[in-house]
């Protein structure tokens, strides 16, 4: 590992998954989902199944099979309010797991970076929230969303506090309860998003992790993707706003091509090229897309890492999910020095890449 003056170190990372897991057979017993999927044109869509067998299947059967082969996703882990208790108590959970993780107390926190757009309470903002759970009260901080493209963009922001030496120790999380704020009327929107967090330790201490350089962030904005509208703007009656996502073959491959896009700038400020890539970690949206990224690029077969099967799309926080896993060896054993790099696109749009340096036994 190279390091200079203002390099910026990875201490630790850490996760946070709620426990209730939901597969897509309980999904299907919620009315509303009921009441909206068409069952005999989902039956009728189904692949590698004769006419026969899929004539046979239950509402609910094809309800599962449909649901794995748009999607990629069985389950889906879903925040109880009487134990997980909000989204800014999860980002906690995972902040904690980062610096014990990382081997450092919580005071030594200077400033708190939170990705999040569904934390219970807009004032305090989350990340004052977190930071009291954490028991650093006093700690500055703040939220941002950039939807699922969030990580990243606080990986971007805590890099550029470390460097330039405002801050020593930056914790950057994520989480999210979006199952909270699904519209589930829309089958094709149920499916997919599921609840979590995630997040690391930024220092300008020497570590086992070094973001290589600067994050590449960059938008493009496109209000039909993803839309969610602002409590500001609600009358009084009107219902509460519910998360609806647009899909098809354009949503699909533009997601492809910007995570790739990102995911090549990112690369392009190092001295690396995609030989020298390890691991990829991209925001699990739905298992095409990762799919798509891994033929795009030309990588083999596990250099592009999925886990959205049992964990569903949990917005920003599935890269420190998918990246804790990655560096405690849930994915494989890591070669004494690897080189990842980090992708995402979220609503907005919103997009950005990151490559980090890791190096030493995975999890030691």
């Amino acid at each position: 590992m190279t390091t200079n003056s203002g390099s910026v170190f990875v201490a630790g990372s850490g996760r946070y998954l709620p426990q209730r897991a939901v597969d897509n057979f309980a999904l299907y017993e919620q009315e509303e989902i009921r009441r909206s999927f068409d069952v005999d044109q989902a039956r009728a869509s189904l692949r590698k199944i004769d006419f026969e067998e899929a004539a046979a299947l239950t509402p609910a059967e094809v309800f599962d099979r449909w649901a794995i082969q748009v999607t990629g996703i069985k389950a889906r882990r879903v925040m109880d309010p009487a134990v997980d208790r909000s989204a800014e108590w999860m980002c906690a959970e995972a902040g904690r797991a980062a610096l014990a993780d990382a081997g450092m107390e919580a005071s030594e926190i200077d400033l708190l970076i939170v990705a999040c757009l569904t934390e219970r309470e807009i004032v305090p903002n989350a990340a004052c929230t977190v930071g009291h759970l954490l028991g650093i009260p006093q700690c500055p901080g703040y939220v941002m969303n950039a939807a699922c493209a969030g990580f990243v963009y606080g990986l971007s922001s805590g890099y550029a506090f470390v460097r330039s030496g405002s801050a020593r120790n930056v914790l950057v999380v994520s989480g999210d309860h979006l199952t909270g704020i699904t519209d589930y009327t829309d089958p094709k929107t149920a499916v997919l998003f599921g609840d979590g967090a995630g997040g690391v330790v930024l220092t300008a201490e020497p570590g086992r992790g070094q973001v290589l350089a600067a994050p590449y962030v960059t938008a493009d904005y496109s209000p039909t993707h993803l839309n969610l509208l602002g409590q500001a703007e609600l009358q009084p009656g009107d219902d509460v706003p519910k998360l609806s996502m647009g899909g098809g073959p354009n949503v699909l491959r533009n997601a492809i091509k910007s995570m790739v896009g990102v995911a090549e700038q990112s690369l392009a400020r190092t001295e690396l090229g995609w030989d020298d890539v390890d691991v990829v970690v991209p925001h699990q949206a739905n298992r095409r897309i990762t799919a798509g990224i891994e033929k795009s690029l030309g990588l083999t077969r596990g250099r592009v890492i999925d886990v959205i099967e049992y964990y569903g799309n949990a917005s920003a926080s599935t890269v420190p999910i998918a990246l804790d896993e990655v560096l405690k060896g849930d994915h494989g054993p890591l070669p004494p020095t690897a080189n990842i790099v980090l992708t995402a696109v979220g609503g907005g749009y919103t997009s950005g890449g990151a490559v980090i340096e890791w190096e030493g036994a995975p999890g030691g």
